[in-house]
């Protein structure tokens, strides 16, 4: 029968505890001790042994079980963290240990231990808070690096641009729209763009979704990022750092925008209005494109191909060149023909414009 984890804990814990009731109990005692200095040392050996036993489980086991828990979703970086800063407070309590030793028994048996163990957690502890200093120090240190480097030859044009300071995390509405691309193409923008792995989690569950619509957004979402990592003048960054005390993805992508001090690309309305109200500055490409495309004035003729009807009686509904649709009154029965408008109004909505025209024979 193979022993459980539990049952060897308890008696290493027994065994330990045992053996410093009776150290406690010899040191207590002096060189001849009495008969009752005797029964006092057995009685603290059993007392420690029966301690041991029942306390080394939920000081032992339950402590690792709960790490080991932590350690699938703890991002392996603060996981670094958490190493580097046990190493130095390990090297600062080997330092203490001498001068502590030198101290009377029992306390010089105890206290280089106790400093160890307290050095280990606060260098941990300190570490893991203020990684966000760390992360923007090494970035800083970074880009100290990059302007002091010379720059590249002309025969490594292809290669992305080195980092700058501007950063831009990407939302996943943002990379299966695909325009970001042809942005980033045209030369427009500078600096880097940082994907979260958390996204390209999100778009792998797309990919992989039974729904036809969402499986294929999914896939041209990752096809279109891999195409970005290949040929993009900017360079592209996995931030391979998750969050998992937040559980909404838009959540996270204002936590990170927070931590790491840049702006949010996406074309989700929602994660827009929420992300200002808390101070994030948000780029979206929906605006991009309404301030780049061209005016369409009222009374303005327009050839229209009346694809299918509209949401009221009699009405037809078209599309212009850049998707926007053009609602035609009295244009039901001209399905799939294309006629001639003229624009009566135009409306401005929250997520685009609609524009309302007549078959120019009724104007």
């Amino acid at each position: 029968m193979r022993p459980s984890l539990d049952f060897i804990v308890r008696l290493i814990g027994f065994g330990w505890m045992a053996y410093l009731g009776l150290w406690l109990g010899r040191s207590l005692s002096g060189p001849n001790p009495t008969p009752d200095q005797i029964l006092a040392t057995a009685l603290l050996m059993l007392a420690g042994g029966g301690l041991g036993l029942i306390l080394a489980p939920r000081l032992i086991v339950d402590p690792l079980r709960s790490l080991f828990r932590q350690a699938r979703v703890i991002p392996l970086s603060d996981v670094m963290l958490a190493a580097i800063g046990i190493l130095i407070g390990l090297f600062a309590g080997v330092l203490l240990t001498v001068p502590l030793a030198m101290l009377p028994a029992p306390y010089g048996n105890l206290l280089p231990i106790i400093a160890t163990a307290i050095l280990v957690y606060f260098s941990a502890s300190i570490l893991y808070l203020r990684k966000r200093d760390l992360i923007e120090l090494i970035n800083l240190w970074r880009q100290q690096r990059a302007q002091l480097t010379p720059s590249a030859s002309p025969a490594s044009e292809t290669t992305p641009a080195p980092a700058t300071g501007r950063r831009y995390l990407i939302d996943t509405s943002a990379i299966i729209d695909g325009r970001i691309a042809a942005v980033v193409r045209t030369g427009f923008m500078e600096g880097t763009l940082l994907i979260p792995s958390f996204v390209l989690a999100e778009l792998q569950m797309l990919a992989d979704s039974n729904d036809d619509l969402r499986r294929q957004k999914g896939r041209r979402g990752l096809e279109l990022l891999n195409q970005m990592q290949q040929s993009s003048p900017l360079p592209i960054e996995i931030l391979n750092h998750d969050l998992p005390d937040v559980l909404r993805v838009d959540d996270k992508l204002i936590e990170l925008a927070r931590q790491h001090h840049c702006p949010i690309i996406t074309n989700d309305y929602n994660l827009n209005r929420v992300a200002g109200l808390q101070g994030i500055t948000v780029l979206s490409i929906n605006q991009l494109s309404d301030a780049l495309r061209p005016p369409v004035m009222q009374d303005q003729r327009l050839h229209i191909l009346i694809r299918n009807e509209g949401n009221t009686r009699q009405q037809g509904v078209g599309y212009l060149d850049d998707g926007t649709p053009v609602i035609v009154e009295n244009a039901r029965h001209l399905i799939g023909q294309t006629i001639e408008v003229v624009v009566t109004r135009i409306h401005q909505t929250q997520t685009g414009r609609l524009i309302f025209a007549i078959p120019a024979e009724e104007a």
